[in-house]
């Protein structure tokens, strides 16, 4: 018998097929386990009773029966359980005492041999001995547990009786009581951390919750509270939501991936936290980013933190911090360990895995999703190819809007020349090109301004790397706007009519830089013409200028998105004006 069909599956008990919310696109993405027959189900939940013993005494094989894209049976695992003992194991937390522990390699590990083992599980009504409780390992499991939701028929089968109240209510009661919870918050954080507790109590009442109020929560769980989360991730007293390799873990990075509980991952988010949102090198507390994903099943997704180190000392020397207490390792190290987990990952789930890269710095971001693409890995980076597709996206909804210059007609001018506005340069090359334009032209429509001005061939100063360089006008083509130029003087001497920033300074686009791009727009396209305004960094304090400052700034005629969303304000004529993120 296959191991997954041995042990309760912590996202496929049957009773957990519920409806939550009708047809909310959570619910259609999955969040709600597929259905199994009964048999099937309760051989997954406990082991059946015995008709002619008041014991249970059965040999259960749990040798691993491997597709051929993961590992062989004979690197596996092979031994022998009681049902008891793998209940016990995987839902209780523990193993039985001299059981050896399913980590390849590590202390205990049994040989290839199958090793007999035999216990008995007391009969349903019948207390446990030992320490060992099923029913209590059953409330703790938030994919089991539904608080007063939970079926009568699921409290007598996992033993939950007495362990909770007896009254059963709908699982609307157990959302409403989350929600008042969470109203009862004081500040965005709070709500956070209810949130994030909620998730590891009840997560049919999480995905419910936030199924019927996903507007109002999205900047709860993610921009902007997530990055105040992140900047306090280690003293959240979390429960670790999901795989930690660290370097000093080399050379056994194949067991920590085999430790995981989901054998179904479709996506493997990953990050190194040097480079979270825009609040810089954060080390291991950037997991907060990862765990953030969404629009697939969360048994579906595994969230990564690669901890190779820190080089924010503020982080790095709190007492609190979780991570390793030591600078970042980089070179070869640093690529031996990414190259073992990758090779990890895609050993136990297949060709078939995408991986998502997320938060890494530009100095690996680049290389590292080059290198696998060249290897025929199904990978993205989401700073360089998503925020891409959400700002091409954003310029194609603002040309729908009256008054908007035509694609072939925008001058685009990026403030802040790392991955985000890279990726977004070259999407932007590539829309332009299905407008009739060669890349040549098209790129003629594009300039960038990093920390040291406008990015041009020969710039005495600062580096260029090879994707800059990419987009790096002439010398004399740069004289427009000379070195040193600020970005004022350089929208008023260029006349971009679209002004996009990702470079985490707060205040960049300050009044006089909008008043000039507004301007010289309807100069060149007349006085109802409009500007767009994409403030793309994150989280709101960072933010290049908030969605009222670009309104007011430009006298309403700005088409404005940001990377974080804004509350909304009112005009002078009184009109609501919501402050959308892109």
């Amino acid at each position: 018998m296959q191991l997954e069909r041995t042990l309760i599956c912590r996202s496929s008990h049957p009773h957990l097929q519920h409806k939550l919310c009708g047809s909310h696109p959570l619910i259609r993405h999955g969040f709600t386990p597929a259905a199994r027959s009964l048999s099937k189900r309760r051989d997954a939940a406990v082991a059946a009773q015995a008709s002619d013993e008041d014991f249970i005494e059965e040999t259960v094989d749990v040798t691993r029966q491997t597709p051929a894209h993961k590992t062989p049976p004979e690197q596996g695992v092979a031994s022998s359980f009681t049902r008891r003992d793998l209940i016990r194991g995987v839902v209780g937390g523990t193993f039985a005492t001299g059981a050896p522990a399913l980590l390849p390699g590590g202390p205990g590990t049994p040989s290839a041999e199958a090793i007999p083992i035999t216990s008995r599980l007391p009969p349903i009504g019948q207390a446990a001995p030992g320490t060992y409780n099923i029913g209590v390992a059953a409330v703790r499991d938030p994919s089991l547990y539904r608080g007063m939701a939970t079926d009568q028929a699921v409290r007598s089968e996992l033993r939950m009786h007495g362990l909770m109240p007896h009254r059963h209510v709908p699982l609307q009661v157990e959302i409403d009581r989350a929600k008042g919870a969470l109203e009862s918050c004081d500040s965005p954080l709070e709500k956070y951390k209810a949130l994030a507790m909620l998730r590891e109590h009840n997560q049919d009442a999480f995905f419910g919750l936030l199924a019927q109020n996903l507007n109002k929560l999205l900047p709860v769980i993610y921009t902007p509270t997530v990055g105040d989360a992140c900047k306090h991730w280690s003293a959240l007293m979390q429960r670790p939501q999901g795989l930690y390799v660290s370097i000093k873990d080399k050379g056994n990075v194949r067991a920590l991936v085999r430790n995981w509980p989901a054998d179904d991952v479709r996506i493997a988010v990953l990050t190194d936290g040097e480079r979270i949102l825009g609040l810089g090198d954060l080390g291991i507390n950037g997991m907060g980013i990862p765990v953030a994903a969404a629009g697939v099943p969360p048994h579906q997704v595994l969230p990564i933190q690669l901890d190779v180190g820190c080089n924010t000392s503020q982080v790095r020397d709190d007492p609190l911090y979780m991570g390793l207490q030591q600078e970042r390792v980089s070179g070869t190290e640093y690529d031996d360990i990414v190259d073992e987990l990758i090779e990890a990952l895609r050993e136990r789930y297949g060709a078939r895995l995408v991986l998502h890269w997320e938060d890494f710095s530009v100095r690996n971001s680049f290389r590292l999703l080059d290198k696998y693409v060249a290897q025929g890995v199904c990978t993205f980076n989401d700073d360089i190819q998503s925020t891409a597709a959400a700002v091409v996206g954003a310029v194609y909804g603002a040309l729908r809007l009256a008054g908007v210059p035509p694609l072939k007609q925008q001058v685009f001018l990026f403030f802040g020349a790392g991955q985000a506005n890279i990726g977004a340069a070259r999407l932007l090359v590539s829309a332009l090109a299905d407008e009739g334009l060669t890349e040549a032209q098209a790129k003629q429509q594009i300039w960038l301004y990093d920390s040291k001005g406008l990015v041009y061939e020969g710039r005495p100063t600062g580096r260029l790397t090879p994707q800059k360089l990419e987009f790096a006008r002439s010398a004399s083509e740069a004289d427009r706007a000379p070195s040193g130029s600020s970005l004022l003087e350089a929208v008023q001497r260029l006349r971009p009519s679209a002004l996009i920033g990702a470079a985490a300074k707060q205040g960049a686009f300050s009044a006089d830089t909008v008043k000039a791009l507004t301007q010289g727009v309807q100069d060149q396209w007349g006085r109802g013409s409009r500007p767009l305004v994409l403030a793309l960094s994150n989280p709101s304090e960072v933010a290049e200028c908030t969605a009222q400052q670009a309104h007011d700034w430009s006298g309403g005629r700005a088409v404005y998105a940001s990377g974080t969303a804004f509350p909304p304000f009112h005009t002078q004529h009184g009109r609501k004006v919501w402050g959308w993120a892109a």
